[in-house]
């Protein structure tokens, strides 16, 4: 008996919660290592590129998680707009386009990731609650503050430690949840 591609997409989402807790994790560790976090083209094309695909990578993992994860329609929409938008953003980092362009359009779409962060972890309960509603407020103060300051970086600290441990809580959630017949 073969599976239908939703049935499929919902089995394959605990593993790509925990493949978007790896990758956004390693991506954290980018963000601590200068040479790293401002890597283009021009001045390092080798960490560049593998951060833009670890950047792609982390975004692409969370594609059926937001399929699979329970949330009002609009929040999916916002999800799946961020994904989308923020990867064009890592690609016009990688291409070196001016901070100026991309910057305040990964900011924007990254009130969308919130919101979606919310939504969903409004509807579950214990630590992925919390932490998601923290990770959530963490990203939309960092996205209505990030370009005041080179400090409002701090801002987003809860967000970037915690959202690798959300969807790890996330993938577990899915990994349990009932299967469709």
């Amino acid at each position: 008996m073969s599976s239908s591609p939703r049935s499929t997409i919902r089995q394959l989402a605990p593993y790509a919660a925990y493949a978007a807790a790896v990758f956004f994790a390693l991506h954290l560790l980018s963000y601590f290592i200068p040479a790293f976090r401002d890597a283009t083209i021009t001045n390092s094309l080798g960490i560049a590129v593998a951060l833009a695909a670890l950047a792609i990578a982390q975004h692409l993992a969370v594609f059926p998680v937001v399929y699979a994860l329970s949330a009002p329609v609009w929040a999916q929409i916002a999800a799946y707009t961020w994904l989308v938008v923020d990867m064009i953003t890592d690609l016009m980092q990688l291409a070196d386009a001016p901070k100026s362009l991309y910057l305040p359009l990964r900011l924007a779409v990254n009130a969308l990731a919130a919101l979606w962060i919310a939504a969903a972890s409004w509807r579950m309960s214990g630590a992925t609650r919390v932490i998601g509603v923290v990770v959530a407020i963490s990203t939309a103060l960092y996205s209505a503050v990030g370009l005041l300051s080179p400090r409002a970086f701090v801002v987003t600290l809860p967000a970037l430690v915690l959202l690798p441990l959300w969807f790890l809580l996330v993938g577990r959630r899915l990994a349990y949840l009932p299967s469709e017949t």
